[in-house]
């Protein structure tokens, strides 16, 4: 009997051991499948300095609300609402400001400080934006828009994207409009045709067909106030990838708190 009666409660609790081992893995997998995931995307390229509401990021069928000091991610979408602006910064130093209304993929990030394999690449699909390029090679950097592509040398552009069912309610028939601010730029149209932006102020009107116009302007073509953004904690620094070594997709370490200054020309 007592022998018997070792075996039974060995066996209950051998049961309970399998009872309290499931249930704890239970808990674990409920606990990571509530967890936020902390790699939103592929990688970590840069932070959002300050945002004002409301502002996002989409990547798939994900979607996160951005704050001061959210990490950004290769290949997800940032958009702003009626109201919301966003000053980004990444790990080369550029600085994106994402106007009201707007909406930028951010496509391919590649950050090669010694090189000449970086790549930056933008997508632009509405909205208005201040582009300011890092520290990499100018040939890194590439704004696409639906009706063509932007080229930078050491600058600073304002853009407007805007979409084409507008274009009958508005008043200058200018699908995109780029502003140089300082530096250099080229924009190609889908059609083939290119502009050369080599001074300050000047601006050029593509449309649609591909057609540019050119005028200059010293005041800002942008709708909003460059900066004016609501604050928050201090974002974290961006600590760039140990230098060395060629191009390649690199992952970006963030540290906290440090405050990250939008740039200004």
């Amino acid at each position: 009997m007592g022998l018997q009666g070792n075996r039974v409660v060995r066996q209950k609790g051998s049961a309970i051991l399998k009872i309290a081992s499931w249930t704890a893995a239970s808990v674990l997998v409920a606990l990571y499948a509530v967890q936020p995931s902390s790699s939103f995307g592929a990688t970590r390229i840069g932070v959002a300095a300050s945002i004002k509401p409301n502002a996002e990021r989409l990547a798939g069928t994900n979607h996160e609300t951005l704050s001061p000091g959210s990490e950004l991610y290769a290949n997800e979408t940032v958009r702003t609402g009626n109201l919301g602006q966003a000053d980004l910064v990444f790990v080369d130093k550029t600085n994106l400001t994402v106007g009201p209304a707007s909406e930028v993929r951010l496509d391919k990030f590649v950050y090669d400080p010694n090189g000449k394999s970086g790549q930056v690449v933008m997508q632009m699909s509405k909205g208005a934006f201040r582009f300011v390029t890092g520290t990499q090679d100018h040939r890194a950097y590439q704004v696409t828009t639906p009706y063509g592509t932007l080229g930078v040398r050491g600058t600073v552009v304002e853009m407007i994207v805007n979409p084409k069912r507008t274009r009958r309610e508005r008043e200058d028939k200018c699908d995109a409009k780029v502003r140089l601010v300082e530096g250099r730029a080229t924009y190609r149209t889908t059609s083939g045709k290119i502009a050369e932006l080599t001074e300050p102020n000047q601006v050029i009107c593509v449309s649609e067909r591909g057609d540019v116009t050119r005028s200059t302007s010293s005041e800002s073509i942008l709708t909003f106030e460059v900066g004016d953004v609501g604050g928050g904690p201090p974002p974290p620094a961006i600590v760039p990838p140990p230098s060395g070594g060629g191009g390649g997709t690199l992952p970006i370490t963030c540290t906290s708190p440090i405050t990250v200054t939008p740039c200004t020309p």
